[in-house]
């Protein structure tokens, strides 16, 4: 244990010190920890899974993904309006849902030798975007401004708009009822907590947004202790509503949104999110860590992949282009603009935190499976998405001179 914090803690100041010259080489903090985890996975692989099974790991798992829904509810940028204008609202309310709904029919229909639950949560993991692992995709001024909008509303919302279903999916993974009832049973159990939770984040998140705006005009607070109150919001939202049976993830994703408004456009916004996001980067790298060493822990377990391999290749090709070219269709969007978004679509935290939650909550022969999955989606994510993300957009916006006018979206996102 020593020598693993020690090598973390390493790793994360080598990052910390040399970020801008690994980036220019195109070395980025997911990629450092994902070899490093794989490094210490390849060790202590037998400890690595009693940790992942273990209820210490679907605690900090869970707080983790709490963290990460409000402050990416809280970095979405632009007007109400904006944020759920025609193709926000296309690309999470019709491609998401058909995104789930074809892996899960996938997976139902094929002989994979996975349970529902298994394969509920496969889609719910494989199904979010994130674009911490690969920033450029929302960052680069080739891109049209509109366009890295949309993107980075539709990556913000959409882990926060499935969360309800895994956790419905996994309370229903000892059930002994057919695929279809198990489907609808997830759907059914999930709503009321949500719609609770909806609730408890739009009422905690307002108040407190007035009360910080109040207290800051008084002179009761300055700015340090309001970005520590910032970082206890999440979590403090989190805990009240798994203590009314709400659901805590969605919660925690509505509280970002009502803070945002309740704190309106007066306050300084640099200085007071500084804490909360550095945090979060600093668990958004502890993430990829952890990924890196779960996915050593697949070799040492004897066990066929190829189904979990079929869903994730499904997730991150058919399963996200058709449903978002679907989506787009009958919009004023070009045919450019929409080719790009539907081949897009970077997995990275949020699928992991899912994982990882759905590893700890099922029986070893179902989580094993969702496990090799969350793995294969996100490398192939890396991949694609990675190392493609240059091409793609050299391939639709041309050269970087062609629109180095385009304004960009403001302060950056996670990092990188």
């Amino acid at each position: 244990m020593a020598a693993t914090i020690f090598v973390l803690g390493l790793a994360s100041m080598v990052w910390a010190v040399l970020h801008r010259k690994l980036k220019s080489v195109w070395v980025n903090g997911p990629m450092i920890m994902v070899v490093l985890g794989g490094f210490i996975g390849w060790f202590i692989a037998d400890g690595s899974v009693a940790f992942f099974d273990s209820h210490l790991a679907l605690n900090l798992a869970e707080v983790t993904l709490a963290l990460l829904l409000f402050v990416d509810a809280v970095d979405v940028r632009g007007s109400i309006r904006a944020q759920f204008g025609p193709v926000p609202l296309r690309l999470l309310f019709i491609a998401l849902p058909l995104s789930v709904a074809m892996v899960i029919a996938l997976g139902l229909s094929l002989p994979l030798g996975l349970s529902t639950a298994a394969v509920l949560a496969i889609a719910c993991i494989s199904v979010p975007a994130d674009y911490s692992p690969e920033l450029s995709i929302v960052r680069d001024k080739r891109i049209p401004n509109q366009v890295r909008r949309w993107l980075s509303v539709e990556s913000g919302y959409n882990d926060g708009l499935v969360a309800p279903l895994l956790l419905g999916a996994l309370a229903l993974a000892s059930s002994t009822h057919t695929p279809g009832q198990d489907v609808a049973g997830a759907l059914l159990k999930a709503a009321p907590a949500g719609l609770l939770a909806i609730v408890v984040g739009g009422v905690v998140g307002t108040v407190i947004g007035k009360v910080f705006g109040v207290v800051l005009r008084r002179g009761w607070a300055d700015q340090q202790s309001i970005r520590i109150g910032i970082v206890a919001l999440p979590l403090t939202t989190f805990g009240l509503a798994l203590m009314v049976g709400a659901n805590g993830f969605v919660a925690a994703f509505v509280c970002g949104i009502a803070f945002r408004f309740a704190r309106g456009k007066q306050w300084e916004e640099e200085r007071e999110l500084s804490f909360v996001e550095d945090l979060t980067s600093l668990v958004n790298l502890l993430l990829w860590l952890a990924f890196g060493i779960a996915a050593i822990t697949l070799l040492s377990v004897t066990y066929n992949w190829w189904p979990a391999l079929i869903l994730a290749f499904f997730a991150l090709t058919l399963g996200r282009f058709i449903p978002v070219w679907v989506s787009l269709l009958g919009t004023k969007v070009r045919r450019r603009d929409r080719l790009f978004i539907a081949t897009m679509g970077p997995r990275g935290a949020a699928s992991i935190v899912f994982g990882l939650i759905a590893f700890n909550a099922l029986p070893l022969s179902q989580g094993y499976p969702v496990l090799a999955a969350t793995s294969m989606v996100v490398l192939g994510s890396l991949l694609i998405h990675g190392a493609g993300g240059t091409f793609f957009i050299k391939r639709f916006y041309g050269r970087p001179d062609t629109a180095s006018a385009q304004p960009s979206l403001g302060r950056g996102d996670r990092s990188d």
